[in-house]
């Protein structure tokens, strides 16, 4: 199964299959999921640059990785409940999402580390 991705100003960006790094935050392992866009009942498909930004391919809305939150059924207590994650719980979930390392290769994933940075 390859993972869906496109090229857009000189970035590459794959579907999002990861764990949840706010699960992971809090000490839970869940299972590797497809993400969608719940803005404004959007519902796109998320996507991952390897310039640390996610993008809705539906809509369009686009965002530096730090500045998103993540709502799942483990740790979210609401469908409106978001919540950020900490940087070292996101490049674990990236780094570790083994079709996402497989598809995209190590300089992708390296570039995206460079780019998410620290916070």
């Amino acid at each position: 199964m390859n993972l869906d991705k496109f090229e857009e100003d000189g970035n590459t960006y794959f579907h999002l299959c990861i764990s949840c790094p706010v699960c992971h935050d809090q000490g839970r392992n869940t299972e590797r999921a497809f993400w969608s866009h719940y803005d404004n009942n959007c519902h796109g498909d998320i996507y991952l640059g390897d310039n640390a930004f996610y993008k809705c391919k539906k809509c369009g809305h686009s965002a530096h990785v730090r500045k998103w939150g993540y709502n799942c059924p483990s740790h979210s207590n609401s469908p409106e409940e978001f919540v950020g994650a900490s940087c070292q719980a996101l490049a674990e979930a990236v780094s570790t999402a083994g079709q996402m390392v497989q598809e995209s290769g190590l300089p992708w994933l390296q570039k995206f580390l460079a780019n998410m940075g620290e916070w």
